[in-house]
């Protein structure tokens, strides 16, 4: 079985060594008659970094741009442009992505519905096929609830005159009444608009909801008391609507929610089986006087089947994981909680029926734009590394084609066994009665599912079985598996479990630890392997918060080992009605007690978000009696 390289952030050194390519040929100045002369089918666009080496994400540096169409007709003339580098892992791949903007608007090769300053140029060095944003952008054009999509479009790169290969040139996210038309007016708090991005790296402007982190995109007030009231603002609304979802209330969420919005962005999503669903690049927005938009989809180089680790990403069978458990980092809690509702299943269903013809078109979108600019694509290869190696975390299927064509293929029809699989799912008794099945079509448990890493070091066979893990040891050889990232919550409780036996003569170690080493926990335990089915169980309490931990295993010894049922599960009692949290964000604070005693005065601007709440005398009633309560609760 291929080697395949283990966590990504803890191992970050190998992931970037990985992806260095050689040097390129040294640049030269070519004219733009010669550009011209070598354009085969796509636009082009050539970047004259004037003299200046662009090598910074966080700094834009001055340059000009200019563009000609598929006929090499003049578009843009040699324009000046601000440029910086753009991406995370990418940064240290020598086929770099790029950020740029115009001093005012332009709209290039007419790709938007309208102009806009800043525009994306994505090399698409993980992708083989330079097609899965592209593919993911047009799906989410077809599913018209979400208001905007990423209009975009596949060129060809000069750099200083030096050919760089093919790019996605691609909308920037942003406000802007041809993008996200929201309002911006930032010097206002609920009159504003809010476009904010969930991910696990952000930027100061940032709040956190359930162990989420969201960035605020759009702009907030230069007035510094303001812009707190506007963080406070929409951070209370994206905790109440996950409160709503998480307690069933329909009426509620409807009412804060766009739900169809969310039905499209989880039937893309799902549909893509992306994995980065709860890492990153997860946009919502909100505009003044509206409700919680799911809206645009962003990244999608890595999913459509092109990462190899996380168990049963690379089948086009099967619910993704990380949108039914919310115990992983890559989790995605709106799906989680939306999904255990019935009308929220009953609504994507219905949803699907209206829009699988038009998504069953996806793949001939993809055969005939490869079609069209095959000898683009093709050059791009010239370029860069050939095909037939593995170029980051793709399958072994992935990795061995040695043709163009051979991508395209696999792609398209990943994608339409990927959509027979959805259709007959999504119709289905078992997504009716929130069974969710997985690549085996095998009901995942969400209570107890723990999401297995293809994270191998050693002598593994091919014949590795993800739900009954066992293999031989070789005797004096380092073996360990490692399973990421699981968030863990400060004063809550988890379980460990897993059942082994084996050869004697083997015995296994296991430790969890954190990504940064501020938030380790000391639990580690040895347990020695007998021949009959022993069952292992160890509670503990976490006392940090933080979303990135691993699950290591070691063994020593010799001899056959199998690990099944294994669970790392949240145990902590919760409650749907948190007691006292009447205005309904998730948690019960000073907030909530002001509220209250508001609404108990007859203030006309007091509203209860969640009246049951504030009910602690459990009587059916609300008075001074319950707020004496909730005071009693807040001071101790």
């Amino acid at each position: 079985m291929k080697r395949i390289i283990s966590v990504i952030c803890a191992m970050v050194a190998v992931l970037y060594t990985s992806c260095f390519m050689p040097h390129l040929k040294s640049a030269f100045s070519a004219e733009e008659s010669s550009i011209i002369e070598e354009q085969l089918d796509m636009p082009i666009i050539s970047i004259d970094t004037l003299g200046k080496k662009i090598n910074d994400k966080s700094q834009y540096a001055p340059s000009k741009v200019t563009i000609w169409d598929k006929n090499g007709e003049l578009e843009i003339p040699e324009t000046e442009v601000k440029i910086r580098l753009r991406g995370n892992s990418t940064l240290h791949c020598e086929k770099k992505s790029y950020k740029f903007k115009f001093d005012k608007k332009q709209n290039p090769l007419g790709i938007g519905n309208g102009s806009g300053k800043g525009w994306n140029l994505l090399a698409n060095y993980f992708d083989t096929s330079l097609l899965r944003n592209m593919t993911a952008y047009h799906l989410g054009d077809m599913l018209d609830n979400m208001p905007y999509s990423v209009n975009c479009r596949s060129v060809e790169v000069y750099v200083n005159g030096s050919y760089q290969g093919v790019y996605l040139l691609c909308e920037d996210i942003n406000v802007n009444k041809n993008r996200l038309a929201i309002t911006e007016k930032p010097e206002l708090v609920e009159g504003n608009g809010y476009l904010l991005e969930m991910t696990r790296t952000c930027t100061n402007e940032h709040f956190e909801v359930d162990n989420a982190y969201y960035d605020i995109k759009s702009k907030l007030s230069d007035d510094y008391p303001t812009a707190l009231m506007q963080k406070e603002y929409i951070s209370n609304y994206i905790a109440k609507s996950l409160n709503v979802l998480r307690r069933q209330d329909k009426a509620r969420a409807e009412e804060l929610i766009d739900i169809p919005s969310l039905a499209d962005n989880f039937i893309a999503n799902e549909l893509c089986k992306n994995n980065d669903i709860g890492w990153g690049s997860f946009y919502l927005c909100k505009d003044a006087g509206g409700k919680l938009v799911f809206a645009p989809m962003w990244d999608y180089d890595l999913a459509l089947e092109n990462f190899d680790v996380y168990k049963g990403f690379d089948s086009p069978y099967g619910i993704n994981e990380f949108d039914v458990t919310a115990s992983n980092s890559n989790s995605n809690q709106w799906y989680c909680y939306a999904l255990q509702n019935d009308w929220f299943r009953e609504a994507v269903a219905a949803r699907w029926k209206e829009v699988s013809e038009r998504v069953k078109t996806l793949p001939d979108y993809v055969r005939e734009e490869a079609k069209t600019n095959m000898r683009s694509y093709m050059r791009n290869f010239e370029m860069w590394e050939p095909l037939g190696k593995e170029y980051f975390f793709e399958t072994d299927s992935i990795a061995k084609f040695t043709e163009y064509q051979e991508h395209i293929d696999y792609l398209s029809e990943w994608i339409t066994k990927r959509i027979q699989w959805l259709d007959g799912y999504f119709c289905s008794e078992d997504f009716k009665k929130g069974v969710f099945l997985d690549e085996n079509n095998k009901p995942v448990d969400t209570e107890n599912a723990f999401a297995a890493t293809k994270i191998i070091y050693g002598d593994i066979p091919s014949s590795f079985d993800y739900y009954n893990i066992g293999y031989d040891i070789e005797a004096n050889k380092w073996n360990r598996l490692t399973f990421q990232r699981f968030w863990f919550r400060a004063g809550h409780r988890y379980r460990l479990s897993f059942d082994i036996s084996g050869d004697p003569t083997a015995e296994l170690n296991y430790k969890i630890k954190s990504e940064r080493s501020e938030f380790d926990i000391d639990i580690k335990d040895t347990v020695h392997v007998t021949e009959e089915t022993t069952h292992y169980e160890k509670e503990f309490e976490s006392y940090s918060t933080y979303y990135s931990y691993y699950f290591e295993i070691t063994f020593d010894g010799s001899g056959k080992v199998n690990i099944g049922n294994l669970s790392l599960v949240d145990i902590t009692p919760g409650e749907l009605v948190i007691q006292g949290d009447v205005n309904d964000d998730g948690q019960y604070d000073l907030s909530d007690f002001v509220l209250f005693q508001k609404w108990l005065l007859g203030s006309s601007t007091a509203r209860l978000d969640n009246w049951e709440a504030a009910d602690l005398c459990k009587d059916n009633r609300l008075d001074v009696f319950d707020l004496c309560l909730m005071r009693r609760r807040l001071i101790g």
